[in-house]
């Protein structure tokens, strides 16, 4: 899946989302890869101060995914053209899980992590005086930074296996179009002017555009174990499921909840 920091070379093997949907799983991969580089040095600081200010820089990108997922949350149960793909109850567990996601990680403009976020992480806001700025770097907690990491990992895992995502690659040349709209079969479609006229080619890709996602989540729950203490729970590995569901969301609720994660 394209990276935002990659050169846009013509010719390359970059899959770009083809509907939103799509768009809004790129912008998670997009803030995880944030994440990723916010967290690279963080276990490492030499005292817990240092390790607070490094979390308080990395609340950015985590707040940037909780807000992405909402979205994604969000097109899935009200765009039409993503629920079509979608049997009734996936619509209806969507619609359960966005109330679960905001009673495990409230999220909305007086929630902790948008607070944080607002005032603190992407810049110090002006009327922060330094005293409540001392109050809330106390909210910065590694547990429960990594409770809410761990949140968005397990949710965003489960929305990936949905088959709603749609995807276009560059062509052989100017006069065809290449996308997956079912994966694994990619299309290439000779176009004359805004017109398809002919079927170029059917492959069969050997690889999702959406690997991309368990690829990054595992990283993430490598470098975040130091978050939590030993009986802590959390996503200590990933593993295939058995397919019986594509929702473990909800099956983990009490898994993710700040009281088993404070004990």
């Amino acid at each position: 899946m394209a990276n935002a920091m990659d050169e846009p070379i013509i010719g390359n093997n970059d899959w770009f989302p083809s509907c939103k949907a799509a768009h809004k799983l790129w912008r998670c991969l997009e803030s995880m890869r944030d994440l990723e580089e916010a967290l690279e040095f963080v276990s490492d600081a030499k005292n817990t101060t240092k390790k607070k200010r490094k979390l308080k820089i990395a609340i950015t990108p985590l707040h940037t995914l909780v807000v992405c997922i909402e979205d994604l949350l969000n097109d899935i149960e009200n765009n039409p053209e993503t629920k079509e793909r979608l049997q009734p109850d996936d619509v209806e567990q969507i619609r359960v899980i966005r109330s679960e996601f905001d009673q495990v990680l409230p999220h909305n403009h007086q929630s902790t992590v948008t607070i944080l976020r607002n005032k603190l992480s992407s810049h110090i806001d002006k009327k922060l005086h330094p005293a409540q700025a001392q109050e809330l770097g106390v909210e910065i907690n590694q547990h429960e930074f990594g409770r809410w990491l761990h949140i968005c990992l397990n949710l965003v895992l489960d929305l990936t296996k949905l088959n709603i995502y749609s995807w276009f690659c560059n062509p052989p040349s100017e006069e065809y179009v290449t996308f997956m709209y079912n994966e694994p079969f990619i299309v290439t479609m000779k176009v004359d002017g805004e017109r398809l006229i002919a079927l170029a080619a059917l492959n069969i890709a050997t690889s999702s555009p959406k690997n991309a996602i368990p690829q990054m989540v595992s990283k993430l729950v490598t470098s975040s174990q130091w978050m939590f203490s030993r009986n802590q729970p959390r996503i200590t590995l990933l593993k295939e499921d058995e397919k019986v569901t594509w929702n473990t969301f909800s099956s983990n609720l009490n898994f993710h909840k700040k009281e088993l994660i404070n004990e």
